[in-house]
Order: C-alpha cells, then structure tokens, then sequence
C-alpha cells in the first residue's frame, strides 16, 4: 500500500488500538481484586432469566451501533483530511468519493442496525414485563402449597414458568400482547378464547395456544425421561393485562395471570412425594445462573 496513505490509517488507527489496550487492561486488573465467591451453589433462574440476559446483550449492541454509527463518517473525513495532510498529491477525486462512499455505506448499515436494535429492544422489554408480571401472581400459588419454577430450560428455547401441585403440573406461556387504544373501552382489552382459537381486536391466530401445546408436549416427555413415568402436563397460556372471554374449553388454558388460583381446581392427582421428585428434577435443570465473583473484603 502507498505510504501516502498508509500513514494516515495508521494514524487515526493507532488512538484506537491505545484505548482498546487500556480498557483490556483495567478489567484484567479488576479481575485480580476479586476473591471467590461465598456462594457454593447456583441461583435458581428468575422470571425472565432469559430475555434479561438477552436485554443485557441488546442494551451493548445498541451503544456500539450507535456509537459507531455516528463516528465512522467522522473516522472517514479524518482520513481524508490526513491524507491532503501527509500527501496532497494523493489526494485525488477517486480517493475523495472512495472515502465517501465508505463512510456513508458504514453509516447507513450501522444506522439500520441501530434501528433494528431498537425494536428487538422495546419489544424484549415488552415481553420481560409479561414474564415478571406473570411471575409474581404465579408465585402467591406457594401459600396453596405449590411450587413455582421459572425460565425453564427446554430444548433450544425454555418455559416461562412451571407450577407443580396436587391438580398436576402446569406448563405456562407467558405472552404480553400489546393493546391499541381504540376509545372502546374494555372492548379493547378483550381477547376472545373459543377453545380453539384466539381473536384479539384486530388480528387472530392459533400460533400462542400451539406453542404452549408444544412446550407441555416436550416438559411431560422430559419428566418421562427422568422419573421413568408419565406425568401429564397441562398447558397454560397467561395473558398479563388481558379480559380473557371464555367461549368455549380447549386443551390449552388460557388466562389472566391474575385469575393463576383457577388452575388449582380439580381434583387431586399428585402426592406430597411425586411432588417432590418432579421438583427435584425441575431444581436441578434451573439451578444455572451462577453468583457472580465478589471482591475481597479490606
């Protein structure tokens, strides 16, 4: 490459390289201070475990974008700048629309990058909200003796929340479907459940009620492969913020998180013991969020 315009890039490259090397070596040495962790065993995964951590990763993607999206052009004109600078004789029309191009280019596909961040974001936080919202009414079941698993790892996507007591497991979906306000009131708010069907205002689908069906499908094999015995798993779809407008029974439930007392009722199908093995199995498989190392104390 021509030193003309080699020297540039280095230049402008080189700043980089320094900042990127520092901020290496401040977390190495913030590594150093940390001591193990008191905590000898994993954390249960919370509510929402998974999308957290996928916020977490998002909330990174989307600074970078957008960090990066605003200082390509500028890193681009520097170049050209220095480029005049160093070697004015290389500094030709071709260089000027090269440099152009590559900065508007960098800026546009970093920009749809930061846009599409941005509603994998709203709509991840849409979806946490469900999850948390569900979570906390599913949880008041443990005063009837339940217990409440959430995030449950499944095979290449996981299960909002598990509820074994003496009526059965239950497998729930949580999904948070947003509202438009149309000035109709609780009209609005309205999701009709014909047994087999979902129409909320504007749009239906049986895509929610499959995916729940799915999910109890793959948990009751699951807990056949490990306690060597059939235990029925009944699906659930919560919808947190929804009037569900029963029009008919299906295989799937579908409810108001607030309404979670409801799936109690029944008769009794699983003893205090067989609770406790399909628990034991459920722990072990959530137990995988590790403690995060804590520093020395001084």
């Amino acid at each position: 490459m021509d030193s003309s315009i080699l020297v540039p890039a280095v230049t402008a490259i080189l700043p980089m390289l320094i900042i990127l090397a520092l901020i290496a070596a401040v977390r190495h040495a913030e590594s150093l201070r940390r001591g193990h962790s008191p905590f000898n065993r994993d954390f249960l995964r919370p509510a929402g475990f998974s999308l957290q951590r996928r916020l977490e990763e998002l909330q990174l993607e989307l600074a970078l974008s957008f960090g990066f999206g605003l200082f390509v052009p500028t890193w681009f004109y520097s170049m050209w700048l220095s480029v005049q600078n160093w070697s004015p004789d290389a500094a030709n029309p071709g260089l000027a629309i090269f440099y152009m191009a590559a900065g508007a280019g960098g800026f546009l596909f970093l920009l749809s990058r930061t846009l599409h961040n941005y509603r994998s974001l709203r709509n991840i936080r849409a979806g946490l909200d469900g999850e948390l919202a569900t979570g906390q009414e599913l949880d008041r079941l443990m005063r009837h003796g339940c217990r409440i698993f959430h995030d449950v790892p499944a095979a290449g996507s996981n299960i909002d929340h598990v509820v074994i007591g003496p009526t059965g497991v239950l497998a729930v979906e949580t999904k948070a479907e947003l509202r438009s306000d149309r000035g109709r009131g609780a009209e609005d708010a309205t999701v009709l459940f014909d047994g087999h069907r979902l129409s909320f205002p504007g749009h239906s689908g049986t895509g929610y009620l499959d995916q729940a069906g799915r999910q109890a499908s793959w948990l009751s094999h699951w807990l056949r492969t490990k306690l060597g015995e059939d235990v029925p798993v009944k699906p659930v779809l919560a919808l947190p913020g929804w009037f569900v407008d029963r029009r008919g029974d299906g295989s799937v439930s579908v409810v108001n998180p607030k309404e979670a007392a409801k799936l109690l009722q029944g008769s009794s199908v699983l003893d205090r013991k067989r609770q406790e093995r399909i628990a034991f199995q459920l722990e072990r498989a959530c137990r995988a969020d590790p403690p995060r190392s804590v520093k020395r104390s001084v």
